[in-house]
């Protein structure tokens, strides 16, 4: 096609081009001006490259990111036999009825990959029926512990739990969903309200509810909510264990500044309050410059204790459960070995991809990296119960931590451990503090030290004293 342009020349227009630019607009997903919400990411190249292996399947994959995978294509003989399973529980169900219900569900679940999925409708159906049927029957078989060829391999059902719990290794939850629906769909009147009676050929077993399974199975001996849980439209199994580490409520959204009453009862105590207020006040000299923005950081455990502050371990199930008051820090005990560190990082990384979410996992992180930057800081809050470095060396822990603080981004200004963050700055920053330390370290760590202060002490005011008495008569009789 030849159009003519302002100044008389021709200008050439590629019709082949136009087309394809058309067709690839009018085959787009979802509808036009439309929001879509992606909710299983893709882990960006820089951040994967730090920790490559953490982001990996080892044994199963889940979804399209790493469907096919020659090294993971030992477990497809399992699911294979695991649908077969699935499909015996219930005479009345079978493929036909899933693939069925599932090509319903199969716009829906495309647009939920923010990476585009390239497997025509058949091969997409196919992996999602194998891959629900796979988890709906693990959770059956664990819950009742049924007898199954994987799970007598002891090192098996650690590895397929890190699996399921990896950013890029999802299938979205109304897929498991319907196909566990599936289970009971032809039972006129369910016997309870949490129980599905799933039927065989040859048996009838009564099994819990998708979400008691999968509570049971993720919660770790943590105290979930279900109402809470019940309350959230869960995108996939990696959001669902999110939700067991981050509480809807979270426990520790009270400020760390709060005065408790009982403190102030004692008016001996008080009164040193009040002294050691006014002595910060005279020593505050760099008050001033100090910045108003809130801190991105804290210092190193190693030096936080040398100005003064203590570390306690928290009786908490919630790792979230931070809180500083009176120069203490109250950190909950956490593990950390290889599939501890592999779930950590790649919730973090779900919490930076969907921005649906509070970065408490985020925060939590950057408070911990901040902690650990060398062994001895390692060493420190190992002794006192805070942390069980099960990884090879404690190099690699302090390696972790600093690498997942990289990859984080989060607003310091509106974060759940600001409050943690300005309160322990400022107690480290106080040359009060310091020298209180610094007297406790050199003068009052061990009994002897005490003796000698105090012998110190009352020569020199021995000493003070004779001088007086001993120049004071003189100027009397002047």
């Amino acid at each position: 096609m030849e159009m003519a342009a302002a100044d008389g020349a021709t200008v050439i227009i590629n019709n082949s081009l136009a087309h394809e630019i058309k067709h690839h607009l009018e085959n787009l997903p979802g509808n036009s001006m439309e929001a879509e919400m992606f909710t299983i990411f893709r882990v960006p190249a820089h951040i994967r490259e730090k920790n490559k292996e953490l982001y990996k399947p080892r044994m199963v994959s889940i979804g399209p990111y790493y469907h096919s995978h020659k090294a993971l294509q030992a477990m497809e003989k399992h699911k294979w036999r695991y649908l077969r399973d699935y499909l015996s529980r219930n005479s009345r169900n079978n493929v036909e009825q899933c693939i069925s219900e599932l090509r319903g569900l199969e716009s829906g679940a495309r647009r939920c990959y923010f990476e585009e999925v390239k497997l025509n409708s058949d091969k997409f159906l196919k992996m999602m029926l194998l891959d629900g049927s796979f988890i709906i029957e693990f959770l059956i078989k664990w819950y009742l512990r049924l007898p199954d060829a994987i799970f007598n391999v002891g090192w098996v059902l650690p590895i397929i739990k890190s699996d399921l719990l990896l950013l890029e290794n999802q299938i979205p939850f109304l897929v498991i969903q319907k196909l566990y629906s599936l289970l009971n769909c032809f039972d006129p009147a369910p016997t309870a309200e949490d129980n599905a009676v799933v039927g065989s050929r040859n048996r009838v077993t009564r099994i819990p509810s998708l979400d008691v399974m999968l509570l049971k199975y993720l919660s770790e001996n943590r105290v979930v909510h279900q109402d809470d849980i019940r309350r959230v439209e869960i995108k996939h199994i990696l959001h669902l264990y999110h939700l067991c580490y981050v509480p809807l409520q979270n426990a520790n959204n009270r400020s760390t500044r709060t005065i408790v009453m009982k403190d102030l009862i004692n008016p001996i105590k008080l009164i040193f309050v009040f002294l050691a207020f006014l002595l910060k006040l005279c020593l505050r000299r760099k008050s001033n410059s100090i910045d108003e923005r809130a801190p991105r950081t804290i210092p190193s455990a190693t030096d936080l204790q040398k100005a003064g502050i203590t570390f306690k371990s928290k009786r908490s199930e919630n790792i979230l459960d931070i809180n500083f008051k009176n120069g203490t820090l109250e950190i909950p005990f956490i593990a950390i070995e290889d599939t501890r560190r592999s779930r950590l990082l790649n919730l973090v990384s779900f919490e930076q991809s969907y921005r649906q979410l509070d970065l408490n996992l985020t925060s939590y992180s950057c408070f911990m990296g901040a902690l650990f930057k060398t062994t001895r800081d390692v060493t420190l809050l190992q002794e006192k119960k805070i942390i069980d470095n099960m990884l090879a060396t404690h190099e690699e822990l302090v390696s972790f931590f600093n690498r997942l603080t990289e990859c984080s981004f989060m607003n310091y200004e509106a974060h759940y451990l600001k409050e943690v963050f300005i309160d322990v700055n400022r107690y480290y920053n106080s040359d009060w503090n310091k020298w209180m330390a610094t007297l406790q370290r050199d003068y009052f760590n061990n009994p002897w030290s005490i003796i000698s202060f105090a012998a110190e002490s009352g020569l020199l005011v021995l000493t003070a004293l004779q001088t007086f008495y001993t120049v004071f008569p003189y100027y009397h009789t002047k």
